[in-house]
């Protein structure tokens, strides 16, 4: 079993249309994925902390894996995540990964991938909140396979926005703008992500602030429950991964996976008017895969570790 940094993540230099690629091939092959919804601990006494469970087997792929992703706010970055890789024939373990990496970029191309297939067909303004790491994979996702004009609006945040513009100087066809409050983002942007990854209460209170045809894509799923039960369209990676939402009864019935759309087996958006909210949860799926692609052109950091020697079976 090799293991694989961040840094070995980084220096492999996969470019953001891959990133965004690989996210559909996944979606393609999830009908014959074994995947189970991620199993989360909260411990008390520390708020807006998680450990996160994420198994996963592809059998398309010959992987299995499992990710544990962590989440604490005073810690930089505050969402982290390792990833153990096994082959699935064999059972032999392949590979232990920094997932942190892998999580951010693979989160940003289903963010994209998302707002290619689900914001209206005109669309020319996008609004970000939370100008972190996420929402940087995003933008360069997006704009990795689009290259229409866009207006990139900005939620102010300490001095995040006008630090978050310098990453995309090299860009043209890009203009931000920063609004104030949640609300003025919202009212003035065709697609709303939001890489916020704890709120308490929805961002916004007003449910005409959301224009016909937009497009709303909570990346860690908080801020937006009102929009649960207005919206008229409710997509996500996975309906298991849904259930322990409140409001999930109401929104079942409106419900499409996204992979359905990928695959053709149900439609999109059916109308430029339609509102839409899309709950990208978070699948392991997708970290799977990632880490199999990315595994392909990585070389281990130091010498392989082993488990168990053949000549030695009685170990203990």
């Amino acid at each position: 079993m090799d293991v694989y940094t961040f840094d070995d993540f980084a220096r492999a230099e996969v470019p953001p249309a891959q990133w965004v690629a690989w996210a559909r091939e996944a979606l393609l092959l999830k009908e014959d994925t074994i995947l189970a919804p991620k199993i989360s601990l909260k411990p008390s006494g520390i708020e807006h902390c998680f450990y996160n469970t994420m198994p996963c087997i592809i059998p398309a792929v010959n992987r299995a894996g499992v990710k544990l992703v962590t989440r604490y706010p005073g810690r930089r970055p505050s969402v982290q995540a390792e990833l153990l890789l096994h082959d699935l024939a064999s059972g032999e373990p392949l590979a232990l990964m920094d997932a942190t990496y892998v999580t951010t970029v693979r989160t940003g191309a289903v963010a994209a991938l998302t707002i290619d297939l689900l914001a209206k067909g005109d669309y020319a303004s996008v609004g970000i909140m939370g100008l972190g790491n996420t929402a940087t994979a995003t933008l360069l996702s997006l704009l990795a396979i689009v290259d229409r004009p866009l207006t990139v609006n900005l939620l102010r945040y300490k001095d995040h926005a006008e630090r978050f513009p310098a990453r995309f100087a090299a860009y043209a066809n890009v203009h931000f703008e920063v609004a104030d409050d949640p609300e003025a983002l919202v009212r003035r942007s065709d697609v709303v992500v939001s890489c916020v990854t704890a709120a308490d209460e929805d961002f916004v209170h007003d449910d005409e602030a959301f224009a016909p045809g937009i497009l709303v894509v909570p990346v860690h799923t908080r801020g937006f429950m009102a929009c649960d039960l207005t919206f008229d369209r409710v997509f996500c990676d996975d309906r298991g991964h849904l259930h322990g939402f409140g409001n999930y009864a109401a929104f079942e019935p409106k419900l499409t996976e996204l992979a359905e759309v990928v695959t053709g087996a149900k439609p999109g958006r059916a109308s430029e008017e339609e509102r839409i909210l899309a709950y990208n949860i978070g699948i392991a799926l997708q970290d799977v895969y990632f880490a199999t692609k990315f595994l392909e052109r990585l070389e281990p950091s130091r010498a392989p570790i082993t488990l168990l020697a053949e000549e030695n079976p009685y170990w203990l």
